[in-house]
């Protein structure tokens, strides 16, 4: 392995900014924007005890300014920072789309409080296709450190400018699915020419094959050509156990996890049967070991009502329709029972073994509604003069 050189920037800077507690945390714990474990781990932290001491440093050094002169490599990444923004100003309004490079920077999930997590420092996504979820896309992590670059990482290149210099490496073997939600705002774009060698590169790493020879040398950077004959600059193949892009990878793909579960989690909801289709379900079921039937039959939606037309109701055949309305994640729900047949239909609703309301329904007569507050078990019965009977539970 040649490394001449040490990488930069340190992975232990690298893992402080990832998962240390950095100025972003603190104004977030500052703000009562974490939950109170977070809070609680930081304000025992040596950083929650120095910030008082930094802002006063800061103060004095503000009133001691003196001209400082940036080192040349310095006013270049400022150079071509104010040019990527410029250039993506005008990519606000084609997000998402494949090529674009987002930045992602608070974690955001379908339902608030799904995860007691802080993205302490923005990450950024090479976008690639849309999945089958809805507002859930594929793509790849996107990174600063071309030191760290493998032979499966495309380093962007001067045909790619302008780009955000800390969003220079796509990360091929670091894959992962976008909650779109999640999106600040996009900080660059590739073309499609340049989107088809990523593609290229990403299909040469499922197939994993590295020529025989080719030098392990961390810090380099070199081009070359896929498999079909797109030019990529990429590093070189990792090494053995003393290669550092092993532990630089590690802790990248962990950072990835604030990207990807928010995605999961999404996913999870999109595929998930609703609330509604469950407790249907089960009233099915409670139903046949009753010897009854109950029925789906699609609902007729009425103008200006809020309902649609996919929503179904519960149908007991000659004797009631049970349409469900309303039914919270929190357990609450509203009902209305309306008579079909020619026999009235006694309806009563149970809350936590209490009778909560009792009304008995007729054919041309008012239907009945029924509530239930969350968190409550619930016992829906109705019964004919005949001595049919249903009951229903929700627990």
């Amino acid at each position: 392995m040649k490394l001449t050189r040490p990488l930069s920037p340190s992975l232990e800077s690298i893992e402080r900014r990832l998962f240390g507690v950095n100025p972003v945390l603190i104004a977030a714990v500052e703000r009562g924007e974490t939950s109170k474990d977070i809070a609680q781990a930081v304000m025992q932290s040596e950083e929650w005890a120095r910030r008082a001491e930094a802002d006063e440093q800061l103060s004095e050094s503000v009133g001691d300014a003196s001209e400082v002169r940036l080192a040349e490599y310095v006013l270049d990444v400022i150079r071509r920072r104010s040019d990527a923004m410029r250039a993506a100003a005008s990519l606000t309004s084609t997000v998402p789309a494949p090529g674009l490079i987002v930045e992602l920077s608070e974690i955001r999930t379908p339902k608030p409080g799904q995860l007691d997590w802080v993205m302490q420092v923005p990450l950024h996504v090479l976008l690639d296709e849309p999945d089958e979820t809805p507002q859930v896309w594929h793509g790849w992590l996107v990174s600063g450190e071309p030191d760290y670059a493998s032979w499966w990482d495309f380093v962007l290149q001067d045909q790619d400018e302008p780009f955000e210099p800390f969003a220079c490496v796509v990360q091929l073997w670091n894959p992962v699915q976008v909650y779109l939600p999640m999106i600040s705002k996009p900080v660059s774009s590739l073309s499609l020419r340049r989107l088809q060698a990523v593609r290229a590169l990403a299909a040469d790493f499922v197939d994993g094959t590295i020529p025989p020879g080719v030098p392990v040398w961390p810090g380099r950077v070199a081009v070359r050509e896929t498999s079909d004959g797109m030019i990529v600059a990429t590093g070189s193949p990792l090494g053995g156990e003393r290669d550092p892009r092993h532990r630089y990878q590690h802790l990248l793909h962990h950072a990835a996890e604030a990207v990807r579960e928010p995605a999961r989690l999404a996913i999870a909801a999109a595929v998930a049967p609703s609330a509604r289709t469950s407790l249907m379900a089960s009233w099915i079921e409670a139903a046949r070991r009753l010897g009854e039937m109950l029925e789906l039959q699609p609902r007729v939606a009425v103008a200006m009502s809020g309902e649609a037309a996919g929503d179904a109701d519960l149908i007991w055949h000659d004797h009631a329709r049970i349409s469900i309305l309303e039914l919270a994640d929190d357990g609450a729900g509203r009902i209305v029972v309306s008579a079909l047949g020619d026999q009235v239909v006694t309806v009563e609703l149970r809350v936590a073994g209490v009778l909560h309301h009792k009304q008995t329904v007729a054919k041309d007569g008012t239907a009945g509604t029924f509530e239930w507050d969350a968190d409550r078990p619930m016992l829906l019965t109705l019964s004919t003069p005949d001595g049919r009977k249903l009951s229903l539970e929700r627990h």
